[in-house]
């Protein structure tokens, strides 16, 4: 649910920084989000899908998708890393 929640933080930057022609993007903000987002970078070669348009959002929701996926796998490796060290942890001397 991170990681969706990430690209729609993201989405919502872009949103607003699109209709607000006095706002340019802020590339450290982009960076920030490419880091936190880095399924992103597969709409790099997806240049017709302008902001706000059907390709745009239907682009962003494969992205926050797989952005989910990838949060949910890296929980999972934690989570079982920790639970075999935890075990390890118990075992008699």
């Amino acid at each position: 649910m991170l990681g969706f929640s990430v690209t729609a933080l993201f989405v919502a930057y872009q949103l607003v920084t699109s209709t607000l022609a006095d706002a340019p993007r802020d590339s450290a903000m982009m960076i920030f989000f490419t880091v936190l987002c880095p399924t992103s970078l597969l709409a790099i070669p997806i240049i017709d899908a302008e902001v706000g348009t059907r390709g745009f959002y239907f682009l962003w929701i494969v992205v926050g998708i797989l952005n989910a996926a990838l949060y949910a796998t890296i929980a999972a490796l934690i989570s079982r890393r920790k639970k075999s060290a935890d075990s390890t942890d118990k075992l008699p001397s």
